[in-house]
């Protein structure tokens, strides 16, 4: 008992996502009196079901194997994990033996508060696990949910449910910290898993920033209530059009910011440009057609977040005073001679 009010007392104070995945498998590793303890991660990027091993724990070690910023290391197909395709499919423990070793393996689904499964909990042990260990693994999985949703709030812009802007500066330094460790041409664990990765351009990070059109008119004409909505439905236009691992940003007012994981321009400039398309192809209830406009930039190896937004807000303006509805790369804007680097003049354009 000592020890698991102990586990209890370090997940509870946990603060970082990270840590608190490692300080959970620890201890149902412990208290299981199991071999070894994995949490995975389920992504869902468009067309498929992907899984990734987020942190494990042995006898020896808890390690947090998701920086937050990037797939896992052999993040793949869930149709590769069977054991946790037949344990989402049954929404409940599965039990089989594990390859090579024969041990016993228990797969458990982590569901959050609206019951969707998010990952995971994969246990290996010698020896079968009796009911009052399995009661034990419940319990702490129902506490390691409670500490989610709680990090979830405190991130979470209350009207979108997307993350908020201190969440931004929190992911963009921790980007800019891992770009510097590893240089500005990024590893293979930084990228898309295999059958999912282009083969020629380098894959790098991006920040898109968006902003609605004559959002000030839709407020004046609509009223305060409708134009809310129209921020709400927005968000959700996000959530079903960026991959699950792409991060997704209320700044405020009708500002929208995007730090899509690495990928290549092309990629980053279609995945914004559908985005873009099935904005103005929505219907918004009473206010009819909206558009949105974009402007992006790649984070690069020296930048500062300054220079970061400051490169997409460039952009964005380029495409405010260009026929807004458009989606416009800082990087090639340059390259045309559109604009100068570091060029901060917008006047009398009407972003609002």
């Amino acid at each position: 008992m000592e020890r698991l009010l102990y586990h209890v007392d370090v997940i509870s104070r946990q603060r970082n996502r990270g840590q608190l995945e490692a300080s959970l498998v620890a201890a149902l590793r412990e208290m299981a009196g199991a071999e070894s303890a994995g949490l995975y991660k389920l992504f869902t990027p468009p067309g498929d079901l992907m899984v990734g091993l987020a942190a494990d724990a042995t006898v020896a070690a808890a390690r947090i194997l998701d920086d937050g910023i990037s797939w896992p290391e052999g993040t793949g197909s869930l149709e590769r994990f069977p054991h946790l395709h037949a344990c989402l499919a049954a929404a409940a423990l599965y039990e089989d033996r594990e390859p090579g070793t024969n041990f016993h393996r228990y797969s458990v689904p982590i569901a959050g508060i609206g019951q969707e499964t998010f990952g995971f909990v994969c246990l290996t042990s010698r020896d079968p696990l009796d009911a009052g260990r399995i009661a034990v693994v419940s319990g702490l999985l129902a506490l390691f949910r409670n500490c989610v949703a709680m990090l979830d709030y405190s991130e979470i812009d209350t009207l979108t449910g997307l993350l908020n802007r201190k969440t931004f500066d929190e992911y963009l330094i921790n980007i800019l910290s891992h770009v510097a460790n590893e240089g500005d041409q990024q590893p293979a664990s930084l990228r898309l898993p295999r059958r999912r990765q282009a083969h020629k351009a380098a894959a790098h990070h991006w920040l898109g920033v968006m902003d609605i059109d004559h959002f000030k008119a839709i407020n004046d004409k609509f009223g305060h209530l409708i134009g809310d909505e129209v921020l709400i439905l927005i968000a959700n236009i996000m959530k079903s059009s960026f991959r699950s691992q792409d991060k997704l940003f209320r700044f405020g007012g009708e500002e929208f910011v995007v730090l899509l994981k690495p990928t290549e321009l092309a990629n980053a400039l279609a995945t914004f440009e559908r985005f873009r398309n099935e904005v103005e192809q929505f219907p918004f209830p009473q206010v009819g057609r909206v558009t949105i406009s974009i402007g992006f930039t790649r984070i690069g190896l020296y930048d500062t977040p300054s220079i970061i937004l400051d490169n997409a807000d460039e952009a964005l303006y380029y495409a405010k005073e260009n026929g807004r509805n458009r989606v416009c790369s800082y990087e090639a804007l340059l390259d045309a001679g559109k604009l100068e680097r570091h060029q901060l003049m917008h006047t009398d354009v009407e972003i609002f």
